[in-house]
């Protein structure tokens, strides 16, 4: 189906992928995006008044599709941070932010560092699809990227900030202190 088809094009199979996307190189891995056969589909919000953004994170899944369900002058901010592999040593540099366009599907593979920058003012709404490949993960490329043999290689030079999380990085409070706070990345304090 649809999911199969334009996951396995991007995270697919080495002979299925393009080597380049708007003339650059497309940085592609398969990510078993030929064989996706399960889904977990959800809406996510943003408002500035609730849930203002999405910490810096990788997806529960192996593909992600998110599809922009409103118009970009209802909303100002909330754009997708995206940073490095899993894994890889640059995990934490930023490599595109995206600002959301109705009806438009961002897909990426779902161990590639990602974050909602915060809500400014409006409403944002994404259609989130997780899908995973069953038959992918019980392969050894899998086990190695992702599951009980996974290398984590060591970090390529300092982080970018936007690329830091909150939540998931151990080092936070110390790298804050030395790059600084930076809007969209953290909650604002609670009173």
């Amino acid at each position: 189906g649809y999911m199969a088809g334009m996951a396995g094009l991007f995270f697919g199979e080495d002979d299925a992928r393009p080597a380049t996307l708007d003339g650059k190189p497309a940085d592609l891995e398969n990510w078993g995006g030929a064989t996706v056969s399960d889904h977990h589909t959800f809406i996510v919000r943003y408002r500035p008044d609730e849930d203002r953004h999405l910490d810096m994170h990788v997806d529960e899944c192996d593909v992600t599709f998110n599809f922009g369900l409103c118009n970009p002058d209802s909303f100002k901010g909330s754009d997708l941070a995206f940073c490095g592999m899993f894994g890889s040593p640059e995990h934490r540099k930023h490599l595109h932010t995206y600002a959301h366009v109705k009806g438009r599907c961002v897909l990426h593979s779902g161990k590639r560092r990602h974050g909602a920058l915060n809500v400014e003012e409006g409403e944002r709404a994404s259609l989130i699809m997780w899908t995973k490949s069953p038959a992918f993960r019980r392969t050894a490329t899998y086990q190695r990227r992702w599951g009980n043999q996974a290398v984590i290689k060591p970090e390529s030079g300092t982080p970018d900030r936007v690329c830091l999380s909150y939540t998931h990085d151990r080092d936070f409070h110390k790298l804050r202190q030395t790059l600084g706070d930076a809007t969209g990345v953290m909650p604002e304090p609670k009173m």
